[in-house]
């Protein structure tokens, strides 16, 4: 039995994948969510995150279905996106691309993960990964802000490797160090704050 078995017990989290290349270790993140906080992980994927990591993968570590299409629909789930937003106790966008934060900043709704944003009744916190010149950038930075007026959570970026050289960069996608403690925190917490 896992050790946060009481605590935990039946919390629903919602992860959105979107098409950054830390996509592709999110696997092991389900895996230790699911032991870690003994949570009914749910996973959304975006048509680009689906070039690093494949829906079935996805399907065996979260022991679910995993939903690619706003338009998809199951004998038991006809809409995904209002669901699965009503159901979940924490919604992660992770990683999140600044592509997503831009989406959820504008309010638009063209697919899926961008959709159950905008209809999501739980707390969304943003767990970005880019180029650290893409991070920094003028309007990356004003869709951040924009987002947590909106009421939305953003996990700070660490220190990771630059996919195109190899090198360190400040961008990558927050450790599963990060992530655990934080959800605890915010499962546990009446203030929701991170």
């Amino acid at each position: 039995m896992p050790l946060y078995h009481s605590v935990f017990y039946m919390k629903t989290i919602l992860i959105c994948i979107t098409g950054a290349v830390a996509a592709a270790s999110i696997p092991s993140y389900i895996m230790n969510i699911r032991g870690g906080l003994d949570a009914k992980v749910i996973v959304m994927l975006s048509k680009n995150a689906a070039r690093f990591v494949t829906p079935y993968a996805l399907s065996l570590y979260s022991g679910n279905a995993v939903y690619t299409d706003t338009y998809e629909s199951t004998e038991n789930v006809l809409v995904p996106h209002i669901k699965y937003t009503q159901e979940a106790d924490i919604i992660l966008v992770m990683p999140a691309t600044a592509n997503i934060i831009a989406k959820a900043a504008c309010g638009i709704c063209d697919d899926l993960i961008s959709t159950s944003i905008i209809a999501a009744t739980a707390p969304v916190v943003f767990v970005p990964s880019m180029n650290e010149r893409m991070w920094y950038s003028k309007p990356v930075q004003m869709n951040l802000q924009r987002i947590k007026e909106y009421g939305h959570f953003v996990v700070e970026p660490e220190k990771g490797i630059e996919i195109s050289d190899s090198s360190e960069s400040f961008g990558g996608m927050a450790a599963l160090k990060t992530i655990i403690p934080l959800l605890k925190k915010f499962l546990t917490d009446e203030t929701k704050s991170i």
